[in-house]
């Protein structure tokens, strides 16, 4: 029950209405016995530096921040976690007596579901990933970080994945290569990259029918495909793959992850966020209808 002493934790973004965190993160809360409410903020544009000074002044306890302000937030915060340095991206806000300190859990929520869903890590793995955004940003630098031996960025602009490829190899000890998304036809990538994952939105709800341009008859068990995509569960990407043999992983799990990291830099307090995953499903089964 909300009173006197309930602590506020929130979501910033433009638009926030479609967002799963409240759900899930009031969820963590009621689990853990904090007694807190994370609402969702549709903050205008020109508003973001008022958004978060108001914030601060209030004593919200952290934030997840989204589209399109992950970089906005960033001249108002007074430190940034070394992978939020490196992604020059923020995703979660904590509170301390100086302000906001900015930390992204993308990247690092993703590596934690391939571990729990598959026993997958990056260390000395050669991964083929798909798209130059935000999400690519966030997860080639945690991969980087946790020991991946090469990355190679196929993407749509070629200059955008030159661009990410220097960024993350300046990281260490990787490899990252860049090339164009035309390059996905070449037979050789498949048995050198058995690790392929997708960032870009092609196959989300409502163009449920699109993919990446993968060799799919080049896929077999040896391979895990992975889709950020979330809504749907099963992408046709996901399908696709699956019908040949290779192993695949859904957004789901990346969105749960990153999620209770979040919630643990709160809070102090880990959760296991299998136990609200199928809670998530009905939530986006739901939404579907």
């Amino acid at each position: 029950m909300i009173n006197a002493q309930t602590k506020l934790f929130g979501l910033l973004g433009n638009p926030v209405g479609h967002s799963l965190s409240p759900f899930m993160q009031n969820i963590f809360l009621e689990q853990c016995g904090v007694n807190g409410v994370y609402l969702a903020f549709a903050v205008a544009p020109d508003k973001v530096g008022d958004a978060l000074r108001g914030m601060f002044a209030l004593g919200v306890q952290g934030a997840n921040v989204t589209i399109p302000y992950k970089e906005a937030v960033i001249p108002y915060l007074c430190g940034m976690s070394k992978a939020a340095q490196a992604c020059n991206a923020v995703n979660t806000l904590i509170y301390t007596e100086k302000g906001y300190y900015g930390d992204n859990t993308d990247g690092a929520g993703l590596l934690a579901a391939l571990a729990r869903e598959h026993d997958w890590r990056p260390e000395g793995r050669k991964i083929l990933l798909v798209g130059a955004g935000g999400a690519a940003k966030g997860v080639s630098v945690a991969m980087a970080l946790q020991g991946a031996a090469e990355i190679c960025i196929a993407n749509r602009s070629g200059a955008h994945a030159e661009a990410l490829a220097e960024q993350i190899e300046k990281l260490g000890n990787v490899k990252v290569t860049a090339i164009p998304l035309e390059q996905l036809q070449r037979e050789e990538l498949y048995s050198q990259y058995h690790t392929i994952v997708n960032t870009t939105s092609l196959g989300m709800s409502p163009h449920v029918e699109r993919m990446i341009p993968l060799r799919a008859e080049l896929l077999g068990a040896e391979h895990l495909v992975v889709d950020l995509v979330y809504n749907p569960l099963e992408t046709k990407l996901l399908r696709t793959a699956k019908e040949h043999g290779a192993k695949t992983a859904s957004g789901l799990g990346m969105l749960l992850y990153q999620g209770a990291l979040a919630f643990e830099a709160w809070t102090g307090k880990g959760v296991d966020p299998e136990l609200v995953r199928q809670q998530l499903i009905a939530q986006l089964s739901g939404l579907a209808q």
